[in-house]
């Protein structure tokens, strides 16, 4: 049998973001006007970040959905003044990565890419509801990967 030489570029990783889009989006301003006129006490917020991938099996081997997942609330005493959920994905081939350089890409690297489009679309929406822009902190998914990986 003859020995085949594997032409050097098979193992350049491969990656593409193939599309983007918001899958959900929740607002609730439960105590509206109320919650809109001026408060006695500074909000406290409440920030949960999630991360979920899967390969799209009807697509391909190589071809993934990375779900980016933003859940907040904020509260003035123990009265929510509005609760908001986003839930935005991409849809990502990836190509020549080994299990685990392909999971650290899926849930570090490709939410870095969706971060900045479900952020605005938030900070939007806070604002469309009568209150100020909701501006959510960078999220270290590095950290958030290895506090998974435990």
């Amino acid at each position: 049998m003859a020995n085949k030489k594997k032409n050097s570029n098979d193992n350049n990783l491969k990656f593409i973001i193939n599309a983007q889009y918001l899958k959900d989006l929740s607002f609730e301003n439960p105590r509206a006007p109320e919650s809109l006129k001026n408060f006695s006490s500074n909000p406290t917020f409440k920030i949960d970040v999630d991360v979920k991938s899967k390969i799209l099996s009807d697509h391909g081997q190589n071809i993934y959905e990375v779900e980016l997942l933003i859940k907040g609330e904020t509260k003035i005493e123990d009265d929510s003044l509005f609760v908001i959920e986003g839930s935005y994905c991409g849809i990502f081939t990836i190509e020549n990565a080994n299990e685990d350089i392909l999971e650290r890409i899926l849930l570090i690297e490709c939410p870095k890419f969706l971060f900045p489009f479900l952020r605005s679309i938030i900070a939007n929406c806070t604002r469309e509801g009568g209150f100020p822009p909701l501006m959510i902190n960078p999220v270290d998914f590095i950290a958030m990967y290895e506090k998974k990986k435990k």
